[in-house]
């Protein structure tokens, strides 16, 4: 089966310029038709396997089937990462240096993500007060094989436009390949957040370990 830059795009959840950069990069297997460039499933399944990139084929626009097991928010922060120590001055500076600490973020897709984080700040900010910040997409990130939550902690706080107008210094990404993954762990999240001891626990910027364990004990709480 070929498919266009446009199929590819949807198919990976980036957009058509963010494929457009890496074929004038090289960075994609490609043949070229004319004036248009095509793509081989069977060479793209080999160069996503070798970058452990998700890459279904299934057509997008019909409807998925429902997520089976859901990824608790300790185990996403475990898998997503715990950061420290990140500089900037603003927030695209921030949102920038986060990515770039990120591991589990291939790094070839980071510029398309930042693009979109910065659209979604545009539009809306996600700062939500207490020096906390959620940034997500608004595009479900259909490359990643599960979800991540990245916890980063500013070493200086920077105004982020929050609902209480304070700077933020502590910004939970939410970076899901499935809607109903984003849901539930913004849901997870949101209940730990309602707790005034947690919030005041991430002041003291908690090794990653025990970040996960107050997160484990509050889950136990949790009726979701």
């Amino acid at each position: 089966m070929e498919l266009s830059v446009f199929d590819l795009s949807k198919h990976l959840g980036v957009s058509p310029n963010t494929i457009e950069r890496w074929l004038r990069q090289g960075k994609l297997p490609v043949s070229k038709k004319g004036a248009n460039f095509r793509f081989e499933t069977k060479e793209l399944k080999k160069w996503a396997s070798n970058r452990n990139i998700n890459l279904d084929f299934l057509d997008k626009d019909m409807p998925k089937k429902e997520i089976e097991s859901i990824i608790p928010l300790s185990i996403a922060i475990q898998d997503g990462g715990v950061y420290f120590d990140i500089q900037g001055n603003d927030v695209n500076s921030v949102l920038k240096a986060c990515l770039e600490r990120i591991s589990d973020i291939p790094d070839d897709f980071k510029t398309d993500l930042l693009d979109r984080l910065i659209e979604r700040e545009k539009a809306l900010s996600t700062g939500i007060g207490n020096a906390i910040a959620i940034p997500h997409p608004r595009e479900n990130l259909l490359y990643l094989t599960r979800p991540l939550v990245s916890v980063c902690f500013l070493e200086h706080p920077v105004d982020y436009k929050a609902l209480d107008n304070q700077p933020v210094s502590v910004l939970f990404f939410i970076l899901c390949p499935a809607l109903k993954m984003h849901l539930h762990l913004l849901s997870e999240l949101s209940f730990c957040l309602r707790d005034y001891q947690f919030v005041s626990f991430l002041k003291s910027r908690p090794d990653p370990a025990g970040l996960v364990k107050k997160i484990e004990v509050l889950q136990k709480t949790n009726p979701i």
